[in-house]
C-alpha cells in the first residue's frame, strides 16, 4: 500500500497494487498532457509566434489527455509513445542542427516520452488487474457509429465553408482552412469513441472480471 505521504512523484513511479492506484495515476497521466499541452501552446503562440505552423502537435496532445482521461485504451497510449518518440527524433535533430522543423525543447519531448511509456505500462496493469476482456461486437459497433458521425461532421464542415466563401464571395480557400477540414476526420473520429456518449454506455468496448486477480 501506498503511504499516506508519499508524493506524486513517488507515487507515480512506485510498483502498483491496484486498480484504483492504476486509474489514479492514468488520470494524472492526462492532467500532465494537458499542462504539456497548454504549455506548447504559450511557447508557440508568445515566444515563437507562429502557433499556425505547431497547433497540430497541440491539438494532438490535448486529444491524447481526453482519451486517456475518459478510457482505458490501450491503443490510444501505444500510439501516444510512437508520437512522443517522432516528437523526440525531430526535436533532437532540430537541437543539434541536424534537420528543421522540429520544437526546440528537447527536455519537455523528454518529458513527454518518459510519461508516455509510464502511462502505457500503468494502462497495460490496469488491464492485467481488472482481468478485462474485449467485446468485439461492440468495438465494431462503436467505431461504426464513430466514423459515420465523423464522416457527417467533416462533411458538413466542408459544405458550410463552401456555403459561407460563395455566400461572401471568397474564391481562393485558405490552407489553414482546408487542413481543419482534413483534420476534422479523424479527430472526430477519436472523440467519438469516448465512453461516455450515449450510444456507448450500453457498448462498452470491454467487460471487468468480477473476481480480478
Amino acid at each position: 500500500m501506498q503511504e499516506p505521504n508519499m508524493n506524486l512523484l513517488k507515487r507515480f513511479i512506485a510498483k502498483i497494487e491496484s486498480p484504483e492506484e492504476a486509474e489514479f495515476l492514468l488520470n494524472f497521466s492526462s492532467y500532465i498532457l494537458f499542462l504539456i499541452g497548454f504549455l506548447q501552446s504559450i511557447l508557440f503562440f508568445f515566444l515563437l509566434g507562429s502557433f499556425r505552423n505547431f497547433y497540430m502537435d497541440v491539438l494532438l496532445i490535448f486529444i491524447f489527455g481526453i482519451v486517456i482521461r475518459f478510457s482505458r485504451s490501450r491503443v490510444s497510449v501505444i500510439l501516444l509513445c510512437i508520437y512522443s518518440l517522432i516528437i523526440l527524433a525531430g526535436t533532437t535533430l532540430t537541437w543539434f542542427g541536424i534537420a528543421a522543423g522540429g520544437g526546440n525543447n528537447i527536455f519537455l519531448a523528454l518529458l513527454l516520452l518518459l510519461l508516455s511509456v509510464r502511462t502505457a505500462q500503468v494502462s497495460f496493469q490496469f488491464h492485467k488487474l481488472t482481468d478485462t476482456k474485449l467485446v468485439w461486437k461492440n468495438i465494431l459497433i462503436r467505431h461504426l457509429i464513430a466514423i459515420g458521425f465523423a464522416f457527417i461532421l467533416s462533411s458538413s464542415l466542408f459544405i458550410s465553408f463552401i456555403m459561407i466563401s460563395k455566400f461572401l464571395g471568397i474564391t481562393e480557400m485558405s490552407s489553414l482552412y482546408g487542413e481543419i477540414i482534413f483534420e476534422s476526420l479523424p479527430i472526430s473520429y477519436i472523440l467519438l469513441l469516448l465512453p461516455g456518449l450515449p450510444w456507448a454506455k450500453k457498448r462498452r468496448m470491454y467487460t471487468i472480471s468480477e473476481n480480478p486477480s
